[in-house]
């Protein structure tokens, strides 16, 4: 399927103008192609954290489930249901804020707020509680360091990927779209400037004829 033609003038000016055109889409089009390089290996980049920080998660996750389990084991888990409804709870906060990552790009970015604790306070008495649900308490504490980093990349990657896909939309359409109605239309210049030439060049050369003609006559009457 042949590009559409721009509606232009058929003149060397306009032919010019496209020629420019096109080396401009073009340079362009090229920039674009290296930033969408460098974004996805930003991305990949930010996907192997966020993959380390998984399995960080997963593992620390894994090991407070069974220090519960063993808690279970050891005390009932009525008492530990006893003791879970009756701890003071941890307040959280999420700040947001802005970072500049890859191109200049601003990511969200997100930082956990922690209560100001002068020394470790056990948040269970270890008279009535198992040392084991203490720690898997612990550990938890720490998990959410680490659920937090990772909300934050993943936020990074979302906002990466749309700009990937932007970068991909204007790509194709300078590449399928703007440079073959470029190239279709200089063509068609290029075309209609060869008919007028051959037309120019066919006129020259009948109006030499007819020059020569009418010297040649001249010269006879001048003979006669």
């Amino acid at each position: 399927m042949s590009a559409k033609r721009l509606e232009v003038h058929p003149t060397r000016q306009e032919l010019i103008v496209l020629k420019r055109r096109k080396t401009l889409a073009e340079g362009i089009a090229d920039i674009l192609q290296k930033d969408l390089e460098l974004l996805i290996i930003s991305v990949v980049d930010y996907k192997e954290k966020a993959s380390i920080l998984r399995t960080q998660l997963y593992d620390a996750l894994t090991s407070s489930y069974y220090q519960f389990i063993e808690a279970e084991m050891m005390s009932g888990s009525l008492k530990v249901k006893e003791l879970a409804l009756t701890t003071t709870p941890i307040d959280f906060n999420v700040e947001t804020s802005t970072a500049t990552g890859v191109l200049g790009i601003q990511f969200p970015s997100l930082k956990l707020v922690k209560p100001e604790v002068k020394g470790h306070i056990p948040r269970l008495s270890l008279n009535d509680a198992p040392i084991q649900l203490e720690e898997a308490a612990s550990r938890i504490n720490d998990v959410m360091d680490t659920v937090v980093e990772l909300a934050s990349i993943t936020a990074a990657i979302r906002e990466l990927l749309e700009i990937i896909s932007l970068k991909r939309r204007q790509i194709n359409r300078i590449r399928f779209k703007i440079v073959p109605e470029l190239d279709t239309t200089t063509e068609y210049i290029e075309n209609i400037l060869e008919e007028i030439e051959q037309q120019d060049s066919i006129r020259v050369r009948v109006l030499q004829r007819k020059r020569k003609e009418r010297a040649e006559k001249s010269y006879e009457t001048e003979q006669v």
